[in-house]
Formats: structure tokens, C-alpha cells, sequence
């Protein structure tokens, strides 16, 4: 294996180019994928789920990443192994500086025009990482033109707590040895040209609006079945004459978060079943759920589509659960300069914020997209399968779009960034009135297999957080302040997509929720 000199270059093997900055380590044997021949939709998927594996990626993250990307489009072109990496000593804590620190630019051949490419950089300690070409993070393609593309691998090393999983390996530290793997995927064309990948696109394809009232048997209803037209009792769109006919009691509604469906976001709730059952009884059956694209429209017009859906003649009554973004959407909701004309916005009796970033999320940051997609990667690792791959497919589609360098369509994320003018007038409001607002949040802090993810979220952020929303900016917002939160002690572990699976925020529920 030839040496990385600190602060040199590397003439690699298939045109690639590895130079470093304050970085010395070793360069394996660089692997040319059967992908890199030929036009990637013509390309068979390639053993990708297999490498992740042999990179310490954990199961099942490896097994459903690899092969979620395979479906996705995305094939592998080449591999770079590294080893023995080495970086000087940086103080402890966050680099206010602003100076690019210790880092790796990986110059690659640029794809055809109809294709797209991303480097997934997968870390011996199992964490994977996703990054943009550098012109696609300043918001174009002009690396292209040169017939080549530039990837910045930003380079930290910490070592893991005793006894951690990577430890067992024999691994003492993050940034020790990773492997860098050049993906490419077709991109769509348009007259001729390549056109960007749009998000929108796939969103309204895939996560269509739809606002079902449910049974304890049809809250996990497919969203497949409602697009052929099933019946409301199987989990098709409930019809405003039937909201208006029960209208004379509050209906509880759920609203999702970032990437997520109700079906999922919602999971640990109806995998509770006294609880989902006694819901369902408690508003004699005046349960919603509100699925919505999340990505490419902002909570506001969320809650438009969802105003325009409710009886133009009568005022409904909402209690609200919410998780993560959609509380964002709820608090829209009531407010009247959403409201058609003669269309009477709903009173908001009881609005229960799960995660909300009502202050916002750093990694909502337009130049933090990778930073985000990354950790919802990692993320998924900890949770059972049948709520992962649905939102791994959006996150793929995601990492698509912003790898073409278009940064802009992604309203539904910017709406989360903390300098965001929409959440700064939305937080200049104040709670509406003692007790009618509640918020439930966390300080994640792992005992083993996510201590590496929770090291490097908490570098981003600097405060504490649920890896993906900083713990006090769900209760604690400008104006908007929720008093008496539920903080999950950090030694439940709670991340950000597995709140409703710890029976202190389900008990919570159950005591706030009033019913009829």
C-alpha cells in the first residue's frame, strides 16, 4: 500500500486524485467496480449490502442502505481503502474557528451528463458518511466543465468509550481507517439536457398528501392501499362531509415528521396496543393521521392542504401529537391567515410537541445537508427494519437531489434551519395558554452502539440533543415557550426517531390526552 504524505498528492489508479491537508495514513488497493464500464441504468447492482459489511457497517444498516441505494439507481464505481490515518492533536470540543480543519480531497473523473455521483465514505467504526462534490455543496456544477469532481472528506479522530462495539473489533478510534466509495445514478433529461434531479418529483409521487380517520386495525394502514382507492375504514382520504358529521366531538390528530409517514413515525404507539385502543375509545373513534410530503413544501403549506381539506361549514376541535417537523405543521394550523375565506380554522385544544426543533436544527443549515442525511442514515441503524426502509428512501432521493448540486426545492428542510425568517416570526408568538401546549425532548446519550454517531452530532451542534434536534429548542423557542417539559433522562437513550417507543413518553400521552 503506497504511504499518504501529510499535506501531499496521490496519482491514484482510473484517473483518481488523493491529496491531503494535515492528513498521513495509507492508500490500499483501489477497486474498480463492473459499474464504472458502462452507463449505470444499464448497470446490475453490484454486491454493495456485502462491502458495507466487510467496511464494519453494522447489520442491518449495511444490509438495507446497500441495497435500498441499489433500488434507488445507485451503483458503486470505485473503492479507496485507507488506513493508519493520523491527524494532529486538536483540543476537545467544538472548532468555532471556521477553519477547514484536517481533510481529504478525493478528485474523481466527472459522470455523462445524464448521471450524478456521490462519495459514500464508510468509517471502520461502522458510521457511514455522505459527500456532495464540492461545487455541489456551493450550489452548481461547474467542476464538470473540467471534466472532474472534487470531494472535501472532512478528517476527525476520537477515540470510543471503554468497551465500545468498534473497541470489540479492535478499533480504538474514529478516522482510523475508512473506505470511500464513488456512487453514480442516472439523472433525469429534458430536451436534450440534463436536467436536475427534482425531489418534488418523487415526493408527490411517493408521499402524497392524504388524511385518513383510522381504526386501532387501520392506523398502520399502506399507503398503497389508499392510492387504488380503498375505502375509508382500510385507510383511504376521509371525505370533509364525514369530518363535518362528526364534528360535534374533538378529534385527536397525528402529524409526522421529517422523511416519515404516520404509519411509521408513529409505530411504537400502535405496536402499543391498551394505548392505541383506549385513544380510539377515548374520541369514540375521531382518530387522524395526516401524511405529507415533507421535503420539497414548508410546514405552511402543509397545513394550508390540511385546512382545505377540513369542513368549510363547521369548526373542528384538534388534540395534536406531533413528532419532530410536524409540530411545525401544527402550530400552523390555527392560525387564521391560513384560513380560506369562510373557512374557519380549527381550535387547538391540546398540541403535544415530540422532538419539535421549534428553535430549529443546525443540520437543516443548507450547507449541512450531508451532515443531515448522514446522521438519518446512521439513525435508522437503531431502529427495527419495518421502520426504516421507508424512510431510507426518501433520504437517498435527498442525497440524489443535493449531489447534482441543486440545493434549492428542499423547502420542507430549510424550514428547520434555525435562521429560517418563517420559524423566526412563527417564534416571536407565545404559548396560547398554560396546559395547552406540552413538548417532550431528550439528551441522547448512548451506552454502546451509537457513542460514535452521538460524539459526532454533538461536535456539530455543541449543546445537548436527540442526534438530530438540540434537546431545549423543542421547549424553548424566541417568544414560544412550553413550560414544564417532559426531558427523557439520558439514560433511557432516546434519539430523535424513537420517542414513541419509551413508556415514560407513552404514559405522558395518556395522562395529557383528555378524549370526548
Amino acid at each position: 500500500m503506497p504511504d499518504l504524505e501529510r499535506d501531499g498528492r496521490s496519482e491514484l489508479p482510473y484517473g483518481l486524485v488523493l491529496r491531503s491537508s494535515e492528513v498521513g495514513g495509507r492508500v490500499g488497493e483501489v477497486r474498480r467496480w463492473a459499474a464504472a464500464g458502462t452507463p449505470v441504468r444499464d448497470a446490475a447492482p453490484g454486491r454493495l449490502p456485502e462491502q458495507l459489511l466487510a467496511d464494519h457497517v453494522p447489520e442491518p444498516i449495511a444490509r438495507l442502505l446497500g441495497t435500498a441505494a441499489q433500488e434507488a439507481g445507485m451503483r458503486p464505481v470505485l473503492t479507496v481503502p485507507l488506513s493508519d490515518l493520523a491527524v494532529p492533536r486538536r483540543p476537545v470540543g467544538p472548532d468555532r474557528s471556521g477553519a477547514p480543519g484536517p481533510h481529504l480531497l478525493l478528485e474523481a473523473p466527472a459522470p455523462p451528463p445524464d448521471e450524478g455521483q456521490v462519495l459514500l465514505e464508510a468509517d471502520a467504526t461502522g458510521v457511514v458518511r455522505w459527500v456532495f462534490p464540492g461545487a455541489a455543496v456551493r450550489g452548481g456544477r461547474t467542476d464538470r466543465a473540467a471534466g472532474a469532481q472534487t470531494f472535501r472528506v472532512p478528517m476527525e479522530q476520537f477515540a470510543l468509550p471503554a468497551g465500545g462495539p468498534a473497541a470489540d473489533r479492535g478499533i480504538v478510534a474514529f478516522g482510523v481507517g475508512k473506505a470511500l466509495h464513488l456512487l453514480r445514478f442516472p439523472i433525469e433529461r429534458a430536451a436534450g439536457l440534463a436536467a436536475d434531479f427534482a425531489v418534488s418529483r418523487w415526493e408527490k409521487r411517493h408521499r402524497p398528501y392524504r388524511l385518513r380517520l383510522t381504526t386501532p386495525q387501520t392506523f398502520l394502514a399502506a399507503g398503497e392501499q389508499a392510492d387504488n382507492g380503498a375505502s375509508e375504514g382500510s385507510g383511504g382520504q376521509v371525505s370533509m362531509g364525514r369530518l363535518a358529521e362528526l364534528a360535534d366531538q374533538p378529534f385527536l390528530l397525528f402529524v409526522h415528521g421529517t422523511f416519515s409517514r404516520c404509519r411509521t413515525g408513529f409505530r411504537g404507539i400502535v405496536d402499543d396496543e391498551p394505548l392505541l385502543h383506549d385513544l380510539h375509545r377515548r374520541y369514540d373513534g375521531r382518530v387522524l393521521a395526516f401524511d405529507h410530503p415533507t421535503v420539497h413544501l414548508d410546514p405552511v403549506d402543509n397545513a394550508r392542504w390540511l385546512l382545505e381539506h377540513l369542513p368549510a361549514d363547521r369548526r373542528l376541535t384538534l388534540d395534536i401529537v406531533t413528532h419532530s417537523r410536524g409540530g411545525l405543521v401544527a402550530r400552523h394550523l390555527s392560525g387564521d391567515g391560513l384560513a380560506g375565506a369562510g373557512r374557519p380554522a380549527p381550535s387547538v385544544r391540546m398540541l403535544v410537541h415530540v422532538a419539535t426543533p421549534n428553535a430549529g436544527t443546525a443540520l437543516a443549515e443548507k450547507q449541512r445537508l450531508s451532515d443531515l442525511l448522514g446522521v438519518f442514515t446512521n439513525v435508522l441503524g437503531l431502529f427495527p427494519e419495518e421502520l426504516v426502509s421507508t424512510t431510507l428512501e426518501v433520504v437517498l432521493e435527498v442525497v440524489k437531489h443535493g449531489a447534482t448540486g441543486v440545493l434549492g426545492g428542499l423547502d420542507g428542510l430549510a424550514a428547520m434551519d434555525p435562521a429560517s425568517e418563517a420559524l423566526s416570526e412563527l417564534n416571536a408568538s407565545t404559548v396560547p395558554t398554560e396546559g395547552s401546549v406540552r413538548a417532550v425532548t431528550s439528551d441522547f446519550e448512548p451506552a454502546r452502539d451509537a457513542a460514535l454517531l452521538d460524539g459526532l452530532v454533538d461536535r456539530l451542534f455543541g449543546v445537548g440533543n436527540d442526534l438530530v434536534v438540540p434537546t431545549e429548542g423543542v421547549h424553548r423557542a424566541g417568544s414560544y415557550v412550553v413550560p414544564h417539559p417532559l426531558v427523557v433522562p439520558s439514560a433511557s437513550a432516546v434519539a430523535h426517531s424513537g420517542f414513541f417507543r419509551d413508556a415514560q413518553v407513552r404514559v405522558g400521552l395518556s395522562e395529557w390526552l383528555p378524549g370526548r
